[in-house]
């Protein structure tokens, strides 16, 4: 067994002075070799424990955050919780978030069940993802096009509440401010094309077994597609019907 270098002896010699009292000063190989069997029996386990429950609570945040494919998440969790209290979890607690999602990354509180028990894991959480921001200026009313937004990838830790990872949620949109080129592109920013305006003529759609029945009325409110729009019929009558097509919504007996 060839001996270790002059560096690893002498942390093997704190070590062992630190946490086995062994009056070792100047170790062989075969004393180095137990020193360090001992140091990786009793620190090495516990290290691939955190190691382990890191990757579950990283599993656990990626699941809730719901990222679509082409965000491509990278999240590495660093546990705050003092070694000795996670010692006192069971080998494979049942995990859940403790509140919601209001940031993506940062600190966060985790719940670790242990049977009738619950443990509260102080976590720190940092997320690398893709998101989309404006290629050029945005102005209000205009619909998005493909080639409007780009892509940018980097840290959340500074993310924008509502921040859109998934272009699908953006082209086809109105803007509802101006956006300035580069700005990331959030939810509040957007909204659906309406497919029924207030004051306008609207058809009425109802569908029965074996019938349909089509009507004129007049809109009381804005909708975009799949919203829910109040119609005032002929005779004054209000309903409430979802609007499936420009002009056009559809009622179901409630």
């Amino acid at each position: 067994m060839a001996p270790l270098d002059a560096g690893k002896n002498a942390m093997l010699m704190r070590y062992a002075d630190l946490f086995f009292n062994l009056p070792v000063r100047r170790p062989g190989a075969l004393a180095s070799a137990v020193i360090a069997a001992w140091i990786a029996a009793f620190f090495l386990p516990a290290a691939a424990e955190a190691d382990g429950l890191s990757e579950d609570i990283a599993a656990l945040f990626t699941r809730a955050m719901r990222f679509p494919p082409q965000a491509r998440p990278v999240l590495q969790v660093t546990l705050l919780t003092p070694p000795a209290q996670l010692a006192t979890l069971c080998p494979a607690p049942a995990l859940a978030l403790s509140g919601g999602l209001s940031r993506l990354a940062g600190l966060h509180s985790v719940i670790a069940q242990c049977g009738a028990q619950h443990h509260f894991l102080q976590v720190n959480l940092t997320v690398t993802a893709s998101w989309w921001q404006a290629a050029g200026p945005i102005a209000p009313g205009q619909i998005l096009r493909a080639e409007q937004i780009r892509a940018q990838r980097g840290s959340l830790a500074h993310a924008p509440a509502g921040l859109i990872f998934d272009p699908q949620r953006i082209i086809g949109r109105v803007a509802q401010r101006a956006i300035r080129p580069g700005e990331a592109l959030v939810e509040s920013q957007l909204r659906q094309q309406r497919a029924i305006r207030a004051g306008e003529k609207v058809e009425m759609i109802y569908n029965g077994d074996g019938f349909c029945i089509r009507a004129a009325g007049k809109a009381l409110d804005n909708g975009a597609l799949h919203q829910r729009v109040r119609i005032q019929t002929p005779s004054g009558e209000i309903i409430t019907a979802t609007a499936v097509a420009p002009g056009q919504a559809r009622v179901t007996a409630d």
